[in-house]
């Protein structure tokens, strides 16, 4: 791989698994130096000890829900390497398939602090110290639900990514001018932790992921090619502000055709997953 951003300090929440731990990959890969995020010290350790192997990777304990975790994360980031050139702010969940009404509201209010707080944290940690330069990249990453369509049977997630949608595109017109580039990216739907041990709710969420694997099927893909085209995207861009979709109508043709090739040809492989169910929520109202 060619190194396309040799040198650059890159700081990626959520990283110890999953899409951030793709995008960690790729990004020591292409030359860059990094600093990974995650909430346990353990999983941390072992993502490092593993990703060292790919070039100078560093990270600390951090829950992005926890305002002051984020600053000290920028902060140890600037102390270790002298600057940041590079935040996305990945960390981020769907708590459960099924129907929203009959999603417990405690979960609902975590999911929201972790993928809508946690993303306003970062960007005003990595923007204090990029402001101060007049340049760097900030990335948020979206997701299903970011352009305002229907995101059943994961709803409440569609909800928290239509509001980083609107955020960051606001967030766009506020530092325009300051130097820093603005990234919205899209990486699609991904065989990641999060799509192959989702847990369901309800009776009406299982009535909604029949066709689940199909869906894997037809849409779902190695988190590495979306952090390759993160790795990509960062490196070619020179807009103020950029949105990359993964997905896009074309891609979902051609996906589908391949799909009707595999079934064909007996090809085709389902993705191993395991689905968790749970009780349905009932508001105490009565």
């Amino acid at each position: 791989m060619a190194m396309l951003l040799k040198d650059r300090v890159v700081v990626i929440t959520g990283a110890t698994r999953g899409f951030g731990y793709a995008i960690a990959e790729a990004m020591l890969k292409a030359g860059a130096i990094v600093m990974i995020s995650g909430r346990s010290e353990e999983t941390l350790a072992q993502a490092i000890a593993i990703l060292g192997a790919y070039g100078a990777v560093r990270g600390q304990v951090c829950d992005v829900k926890v305002e002051e975790q984020v600053y000290a994360l920028a902060r140890f980031a600037v102390q270790t390497f002298g600057h940041i050139d590079v935040w996305i702010n990945n960390a981020g969940y769907s708590s459960a398939a099924g129907l929203m009404l009959e999603t417990s509201p405690a979960q609902a209010i975590d999911m929201f602090i972790t993928n809508d707080m946690g993303t306003l944290y970062g960007s005003q940690a990595a923007l204090h110290f990029m402001f101060a330069r007049k340049e760097g990249t900030l990335v948020n990453i979206y997701g299903n639900g970011s352009f305002l369509r229907p995101a059943s049977p994961t709803g409440l997630y569609g909800a928290t990514k239509a509001w980083l949608t609107s955020f960051t595109r606001s967030l766009a017109k506020e530092i325009s001018g300051s130097g820093v580039e603005l990234i919205g990216f899209s990486p699609g739907m991904m065989l990641t932790d999060m799509l192959t041990n989702p847990t369901v709710i309800g009776e009406r969420g299982k009535e909604m992921m029949k066709r689940y694997s199909f869906v894997l099927r037809w849409l779902a893909d190695d988190p590495q090619n979306a952090a390759q085209r993160l790795v990509e995207t960062i490196a070619s861009n020179k807009k103020e502000f950029t949105e990359y979709r993964m997905l896009r109508p074309s891609t979902i043709l051609l996906r589908f055709l391949r799909l009707l090739w595999q079934d064909l040809t007996k090809t085709g492989k389902t993705p191993k997953y395991e689905l968790q169910f749970v009780d349905a929520y009932k508001p105490k109202i009565d």
